[in-house]
């Protein structure tokens, strides 16, 4: 947990000044707008990235054409880490164990009219981050299911420059933050990958399967559940079925896993910084399974999905 408490009045609110500009536009629009920057604009720069009171520093190329999206991120302090993402996939990571590990995502997609259900939005006026004026916009939860976000956008081309994630008691859990940024086409030598950066593919899923008796009985108004998969994820070990659940913004993965004979897990409740992990078993035809959910929501928002969860019989996998 971060030590240092902030309420918004702190975060260097009480500097901004409305603009012309911040007030012909509504928050609605600039969260469009920023949605848009992600496929419209090609760039390169440097971010820090903090979380329960842990910094670490990257490097990023982003290059968005008539090809898709390529991205390359170098971790530059502590081990050496490398990631080169193609549409939003994995193409190689400096180990496997990384390959999940994209630090800090810039790339949000969502609908800002279907947000405004569940977040107040607002623009809360202006300043300058990595050297560039940027506008600020608030989304506030509606409701104790979500977390309130402030979010940094470039004023010229709508770019996320910086966001706060902060908790209902006013806690900062998670800073992302651009130090510089250039705005420019790229060369085809920063997209590509270093020699110690390991190709991975994405293993197609062994089977979508019915999960209406493995679906939670509770979810926070607003998420909607993606496609569930079930797949093994080391060989002859029995295939674990994960589905991920979103607000638009805000997101969870359910992960059910069959637990062997004399296998040893128990309930529990983790936190670091805004990721939640909630562990749970159940017994299901007098046959013990595990679920988990893990995921950027409030601790007791994770124990109430956990808790709904149904005691009831289904195959993971023929």
């Amino acid at each position: 947990m971060v030590a240092c408490r902030r309420t918004l009045s702190c975060c260097s609110l009480a500097a901004l000044l409305i603009s012309p500009l911040v007030q012909a536009r509504d928050a609605s629009q600039w969260l469009q707008g920023m949605v848009d920057a992600v496929g419209q604009q090609s760039y390169s720069g440097s971010f820090v990235y903090e979380r329960s009171g842990s910094f670490s520093t990257h490097h990023i190329w982003h290059q968005a054409d008539n090809a898709g999206i390529t991205e390359r991120l170098l971790r530059a302090d502590g081990e050496p880490q490398e990631w080169v993402r193609q549409d939003g996939q994995i193409q190689c990571a400096s180990s496997f164990a990384a390959a999940s590990g994209w630090p800090a995502d810039a790339s949000v997609s969502l609908n800002p009219d279907k947000l405004a259900r569940w977040y107040a939005l607002d623009v809360l006026g202006s300043t300058r981050v990595a050297d560039r004026p940027v506008t600020v916009v608030a989304m506030k939860p509606r409701d104790a299911f979500r977390y309130a976000y402030e979010l940094y956008l470039d004023d010229q081309t709508g770019l996320l420059l910086k966001s706060l994630l902060i908790n209902e008691r006013n806690v900062l859990l998670e800073r992302f933050q651009f130090t510089d940024v250039q705005f420019n086409d790229l060369d085809d030598d920063q997209l590509d990958a270093g020699p110690g950066c390991l190709a991975l593919t994405e293993p197609a899923p062994e089977k979508l399967i019915d999960t209406s008796g493995w679906v939670p009985g509770w979810l926070p108004p607003g998420f909607v559940a993606g496609d569930p998969v079930v797949r093994s994820f080391e060989r002859n070990e029995p295939p674990v079925m994960s589905q991920a659940f979103s607000d638009g913004l805000a997101r969870f993965t359910l992960f059910v896993e069959p637990l062997g004979e004399g296998a040893l897990a128990e309930d529990l409740l983790a936190q670091l910084g805004p990721t939640v992990a909630v562990s749970r078993r159940l017994q299901v035809d007098g046959a013990p399974y595990l679920a988990t959910i893990v995921g950027e929501i409030p601790p007791a928002t994770a124990e109430r999905v956990a808790a709904s969860f149904p005691h009831t019989t289904a195959e993971l996998a023929q």
